[in-house]
């Protein structure tokens, strides 16, 4: 059940309406509810006012072309984009194109995930391995001018885009399109094809609400881990030989 909702949510563009997927499985609503409870492999935001759920994954893209043994995917990225140029060149892609298959495939399976299809397993890694896409240029969307306050301009490694467009709706003056010269060079040298552009804003939309939520979590974790040794440096000190914990007790 759950590689199947996951199968769905993906199809949907990575998040979906709590209602739209009950819908989906009107016979089985109580078993869909316990598998999206699981905050590993999914995650609830509010949206408009509707509840969504978004597919998560600790599955990433192994960076390097002779890795041996680690437990990431193997596979080239723009095959997994779509499409690979390096096909038809003298040596071919230095990357894997063997998805269902070998060490990939057990990778899958062990995540759940072996029922998606490759558009999929791209939309699921698009929002959860930040090695994908270019990151959000915050200092372009820091004060007004062409270029907000960043420095590089023009040969900015990051997206000039405008980050409260990705969130939802805005008229502000940044950019608020993909295809603008900047965005869309920037998105081309990491190997993001024309195709898949017109499907990013949900990306990084889903991105985002999956970065907050991680950091949330870490942030509660750090609070806790704060107090828990608090109280045990309280419970310590309140433990001390009264006759020790000044001196060597020659006084007494």
């Amino acid at each position: 059940m759950e590689s199947t909702v996951t199968k769905l949510i993906c199809a949907n563009n990575g998040s979906m309406n709590v209602e739209e997927i009950y819908a989906h499985f009107r016979s089985n609503c109580l078993a869909v509810r316990e598998v999206i409870s699981n905050r590993d492999k999914f995650c609830f935001v509010v949206y408009n006012g509707d509840q969504r759920v978004l597919a998560k994954t600790n599955v990433r893209l192994c960076r390097s072309q002779n890795c041996h043994g680690c437990r990431n995917l193997h596979f080239c990225k723009r095959l997994l984009f779509g499409e690979c140029p390096f096909v038809q060149r003298r040596g071919g892609c230095h990357f894997s194109h063997e998805l269902t298959s070998g060490d990939n495939r057990s990778i899958l399976i062990e995540h759940g995930l072996e029922k998606l299809d490759r558009a999929e397993l791209c939309t699921l890694l698009l929002q959860n391995d930040h090695f994908l896409l270019p990151p959000v240029c915050h200092d372009y969307n820091n004060s007004a001018g062409e270029y907000g306050k960043c420095k590089d301009g023009e040969t900015c490694k990051r997206l000039h885009i405008c980050e409260t467009y990705l969130r939802g709706s805005c008229n502000c003056g940044r950019c608020h399109d993909f295809y603008e010269p900047h965005p869309f060079k920037t998105l081309q040298d990491k190997g993001v094809p024309i195709k898949l552009i017109g499907s990013l804003k949900s990306a990084y939309m889903n991105l985002e609400w999956l970065q907050r939520q991680y950091h949330a979590k870490q942030s509660k974790q750090h609070k806790q881990s704060a107090k828990a040794d608090t109280s045990a440096n309280t419970c310590n000190q309140s433990n001390q030989d009264p006759y020790t914990s000044h001196g060597n007790g020659n006084n007494v």
